[in-house]
């Protein structure tokens, strides 16, 4: 049972129900009654009247109204006694060590025997206990007091308990000593077997990245052998049982997810009860209901002999105890190297991840978004990034309120007392969601719940995703299965500080791909969706989504949504992601997205590289070696790019740069197509030919003259900001004749329409000719204004080409991989700092060659 012990009086306190007929209405008085057992028969309950709460260990009753700790305190000392089979007459709270007045004070003290206990003079305990109030994951600085209690009184083990986790750690004595974690709190009966006490000491430690994952593809294994089960479905059904041991060994009070659980479950069912597993994953269904993980018909589908058998697996890890990066990275792996053939493209590799998420460096309060976040990487790593600069800032705001309560003249007890509430109210800002798991006021819940953000148009992709950010410590449901195209929830353009994603390649998007024309492209009409969209995103929000049902109505191909797709067959779909998150950011928001080396250098692209240089600055670019993403099956040579998306003031800036150019380019350019025209006017008007030439003549003489229009410039296009396209209009007739003339110069106007129609090929051969000079000068006049504005519009950019990226061609990563990323990392980072400077080209950063491969 989690959380606060005392919601149900009644329940919990049936041997006093008739004190309970006013509990709604006065604060009940403290019992007199001594409960006759020190614990209530219902498992996971105390003896509890209104606020008043049995202590055995005291033999007293307690208002708790202001002690949340103490009802932590309660609920683990029953757990000492029924789980590990410690007897009261062992157990002591609130003693302090024999060192003087301000002598750190045991919240639970476990001695080997009540003798040892009592004894005079004192002897160390075997176990010391350390209980908070919140829900957070444990942090070991919060623990100081029984940290220096273990330490002072010799004991070897040292719990840190909570609402929600418990951490077990074996004290190193000595100089400078340590806390070392282990998997496993020793029971009573371990005390007289030496061999049993070092396996504990020893063998269960918190288990590592490596461990999981192996245990994870024994398991992956059963399951393909007895149900025969491809790795899709295998995946699928371990990523169930996982978040049942989750949800079983969250709150401390059971210990590890054991077969020995599963057999207590299945002495209190009832017949007509579900099995035992079945009935598990409808509880942990329901759990995690608000990240929608499972659907409503999602089943287990396997035996209770091979769920009991996977269970006993899994057995001696306890994921509780066990760190959220551990849990996620172990996961990572084992999910990339399932789905390593069939969604491999899905996979960003770690290192590249973590330094694209870095160098970014999203903040508290900044929206995150990934239109293709395939298994999540991206985002985990963004809320890791955020999430342990809010820990920071906590861990300082604390450190500084226990020194000031230090420095009171308070009694011992009161500082103690006031430091125990001053690190409860502030980590409650790192809780990510509430007891119920929904969302919560946090500072990491409000991270959790309203700024990450992600879409992935494979379902298992998507899916995928949310549990892996939940196996990473994040509860929130911000992950959709929908196209990453097409806007969804809180996913709507000019809305988000940072964007990073790895966009498919070597797919298009075809003018066939409509909106609505599927699941992941439709535009939902659920009222209850829209009614709470629109409460929280407001009229932006529904001026968009009334603008897609109208497009969706209308068979909109989603290709028109964007500019370079706009009235198109198809196009790559890395490069309308490219668009996409342009769109998608705010002004001055920042984008990271890894795209195939062409978009950068092939000729052909030069429009893609010009549209996004006029809607961002580019920040870095950094080219990854060929074996970035082999292992994935890529044969494309890829390059991390670094946008930021202009601000007003930049935009009027490039803007400004650009009339600029025109100002001072369009002149020259202008003057080369009048040389142009000049030349060609008369040999197109005649087609050169010498008699049409002659009839010409003789009827300009009489006032009718044949002429080339002058040229004119057609409206530039809507992108990539460029001169608009030079005009040729045909020749036509210009004049007037005397009305003594008419006769003559009619025929004549007849004799060379019939000398032209003979050399009009040669005539729109030459006309063709000019259209292609002109052509030549509109692209030499795009790119001279393209470099005077790149001259006036003028800003570095880092590059770097790090031939080692923490990746292996065959996958692996690890501490053993070569990763020149965090030095390019440091070195985009006092290329930051030379920029803030001013940007000086002689303090320019001298940046050291990459490691060799």
């Amino acid at each position: 049972m989690n959380g606060q012990v005392g919601l149900s009086p009644v329940k919990r306190c049936s041997l006093y129900a008739h004190n309970l007929v006013s509990i709604m209405t006065t604060k009940p008085k403290k019992p007199a009654a001594v409960p006759p057992t020190p614990f209530p028969a219902d498992p996971d309950t105390l003896h509890q009247i209104g606020n008043w709460l049995w202590i055995p260990l005291r033999k007293e009753w307690r208002d708790v109204s202001a002690q949340p700790e103490e009802v932590v305190r309660q609920k683990f000392i029953r757990v000492l006694v029924e789980h590990y089979g410690y007897d009261l007459a062992q157990m002591d709270q609130e003693r302090r060590t024999q060192h003087g007045h301000r002598s750190p004070r045991v919240d639970i003290g476990v001695w080997k025997s009540a003798a040892d206990k009592n004894a005079k003079p004192g002897r160390s305990p075997v176990l010391v206990v350390e209980c908070k109030s919140d829900s957070i994951e444990i942090q070991e600085k919060d623990y100081y007091q029984g940290e220096s209690y273990t330490r002072a009184s010799g004991c070897e083990f040292f719990v840190a308990t909570n609402n929600r986790h418990t951490s077990v750690f074996r004290v190193l004595h000595g100089l400078p000593g340590e806390f070392v974690a282990i998997n496993e709190i020793p029971k009573a009966t371990d005390w007289g077997d030496a061999k049993r006490l070092k396996e504990i000491k020893e063998s269960l430690r918190t288990f590592n990245r490596k461990e999981f994952q192996d245990l994870l593809f024994v398991c992956h294994g059963i399951l393909r052998d007895v149900h025969k089960m491809d790795p899709g479905r295998a995946f699928d059904t371990i990523s169930k049982i996982l978040f049942i041991k989750m949800y079983v060994e969250r709150s401390g009070l059971h210990g590890t997810f054991t077969t020995d659980y599963l057999d207590k479950r299945a002495a209190s069912r009832m017949p007509n009860d579900p099995q035992v597993h079945d009935g598990l994953f409808e509880l942990t269904k329901d759990f995690y209901k608000a990240d929608e993980l499972f659907t409503a018909n999602d089943r287990l589908d396997i035996s209770e002999s091979t769920f009991r058998r996977i269970v006993k697996e899994l057995e001696r890890f306890d994921l509780a105890k066990t760190g959220d990066d551990i849990k996620g990275l172990a996961f990572e792996r084992f999910l990339g190297t399932t789905f390593r053939g069939e969604l491999g493209q899905y996979f960003t590799p770690r290192p590249v991840v973590e330094f694209m998420v870095d160098l970014l460096n999203p903040v508290e309060g900044e929206l995150v978004c990934d239109p293709a976040s395939g298994s999540g990487g991206f985002l985990i790593r963004a809320f890791e990034h955020v999430r342990a600069l809010i820990m920071q800032d906590v861990q300082a705001k604390k450190d500084a309120e226990r020194d000031r309560i230090e420095g009171l003249d308070l009694p011992e007890e009161e500082k103690e007392l006031q430091i125990e509430k001053a690190f409860a109210k502030l980590n409650v800002e790192l809780l990510p969601s509430g007891p119920d798991n929904k969302p919560i006021d946090t500072r990491v819940g409000r991270l959790a719940w309203k700024c990450i953000y992600g879409t992935d148009a494979e379902p298992r992709a998507a899916r995928t995703a949310k549990m892996n950010m939940v196996m990473h410590g994040d509860g929130h449901g911000g992950i959709h299965y929908h196209d990453g195209l097409v806007d969804i929830n809180g996913i709507f353009d000019g809305r988000f500080d940072v964007v990073l994603t790895n966009p498919p390649f070597g797919s298009n998007v075809g003018k066939d791909q409509k909106l609505g024309g599927s699941e992941e492209t439709r535009i939902p009409t659920d009222p209850v969706y829209i009614a709470a969209c629109k409460e929280r995103y407001g009229e932006a929000w529904e001026k968009n989504h009334n603008r897609l049902l109208q497009l969706e109505i209308e068979d909109t191909p989603i290709l028109d949504l964007f500019d370079i797709g706009f009235g198109k067959a198809n196009r790559p779909t890395e490069l309308i992601f490219v668009e996409r998150c342009l769109n998608l950011l705010r002004p001055g928001g920042r984008m990271g997205i890894v795209l195939p080396d062409g978009n950068l250098n092939n000729p052909s692209l030069a429009w893609l590289r010009r549209y996004a240089e006029g809607r961002a600055k580019l920040l870095a670019v950094v080219s990854l070696p060929e074996e970035a993403f082999r292992s994935s099956d890529a044969t494309v040579k890829t390059s991390l790019v670094f946008m930021t998306k202009f601000t007003e003031a930049e935009t009027a800036a490039w803007e400004s740069a650009w009339e600029q150019a025109e100002e001072e380019l369009n002149p020259t350019f202008d003057t080369q197509r009048d040389t142009l025209h000049a030349t060609y006017a008369t040999r197109i008007t005649t087609c050169d030919d010498k008699p049409a030439e002659e009839i010409l003549d003789k009827l300009t003489s009489l006032g009718i003259t044949r002429v080339l229009p002058a040229w004119t410039r057609g409206e530039a296009p809507a992108y990539p900001r460029s001169i608009g396209s030079t005009l040729q209009a045909k020749p036509l007739w210009e004049g007037t004749v005397a009305a003594e003339h008419k006769d003559t110069a009619a025929q004549l106007k007849r004799d060379a329409q019939a000398a032209l129609a003979v050399a009009a090929k040669a005539g729109d051969t030459l006309l063709s000719q000019l259209k292609a000079k002109y052509r030549e000068v509109d692209s030499a006049h795009t790119a001279a204004l393209w470099a005077r504005v790149r001259e006036l519009f003028d800003y570095p950019v880092f590059v770097a080409a790090p031939k080692s990226v923490g990746i292996k061609s065959t996958g692996e990563t690890g501490d053993g991989v070569t990763n020149d990323l965090p030095q390019v990392l440091m070195q985009f980072r006092a290329f930051q700092a030379w920029i803030t400077q001013g940007a000086d080209e002689g303090a320019q950063p001298n940046f050291p060659e990459p490691s060799a491969a």
